[in-house]
């Protein structure tokens, strides 16, 4: 048996019910066995950002055959459901890519594996890293956040249907109680902010990622709940939203005693 770990996405009709629907059939395959799903996140869309957004989950997968196997099986999956050719990055009702398959390497016109994309990608690495949140690459390349720009997270749609029991208690920021709080799991908010967006209040976005920045120079992974914040958003005034900044639990002592330290630096 090899592990696998599929990621799944999905941007047309029933997005939660098109991943649950995937998952049984990609459960009926010869030779599969699901062992964990992370939560869902739903996630800004890239590449053609002009289309709804996508909700997003990972599974872990015990799988006994090839890799080039289970990819037809999962491109099998994609036509049943609907899935037809058209523009790269385009919507769909559903998009199934194998992300990793044991430490195996593949190198084909058909396949690739790694996922040759999966380090930039928010929506696959934040709940991979739920489930396996001890992650590498075959060449032993840990698996983390740090270069994750594309297709962010904006929020948390909670378990698969149907799926609630199958979490893998993991410990990342969409992992915990099933509750979507953001102080769930092994993660816990250390910089809650209530912003107000809008031309020219952009202030408390910048303290989150100059916080951020410096909590990531001292080795403390962060994440941010529902989204990251963004400088340059434009809304109207006046309108309010809550992001809270999260970092693991056994860091968060360290973590506000550095947000601390700033704070008072700014005000001198």
């Amino acid at each position: 048996m090899t592990d696998a770990y599929i990621g799944l996405g999905s941007n047309m009709g029933d997005r939660l019910g098109n991943l649950a629907t995937a998952l049984s059939r990609l459960e009926a395959q010869p030779g599969a066995r699901i062992v964990s799903v992370s939560r869902v996140c739903e996630t800004e869309p890239w590449g053609v950002t002009d289309q709804p957004p996508f909700a997003n989950a990972v599974a872990h997968v015990d799988y006994r055959g090839e890799a080039d196997i289970l990819l037809s099986a999962l491109k099998s999956i994609e036509e049943a459901m609907g899935r037809v050719a058209g523009e790269r990055f385009g919507p769909r009702p559903i998009d199934l890519d194998i992300l990793l398959f044991g430490d195996e390497e593949w190198a084909s016109e058909r396949l690739t594996i790694p996922h040759p994309r999966l380090l930039e990608r928010e929506f696959a690495v934040v709940p991979l890293l739920e489930i396996a949140p001890d992650a590498t690459l075959p060449d032993g390349t840990p698996v983390t956040r740090d270069a994750a720009t594309l297709g962010r997270i904006i929020g948390d749609l909670g378990p698969v249907p149907g799926r609630a029991g199958d979490s893998g208690g993991g410990t990342g920021p969409l992992a915990g109680r099933g509750d979507g709080s953001p102080d769930a799991g092994d993660w816990v908010a250390v910089g809650p902010g209530r912003h107000e967006f809008g031309a020219g209040n952009t202030g408390t976005d910048f303290n989150l990622l100059m916080y951020e920045s410096f909590l990531t120079a001292a080795g403390i992974p962060v994440a941010f709940l529902p989204h990251r914040p963004n400088e340059t958003l434009l809304v109207h005034p006046g309108i309010m939203e809550t992001v809270r900044m999260l970092v693991p639990a056994r860091h968060a002592d360290e973590a506000r005693a550095i947000i601390a330290d700033l704070d008072v630096a700014e005000d001198r």
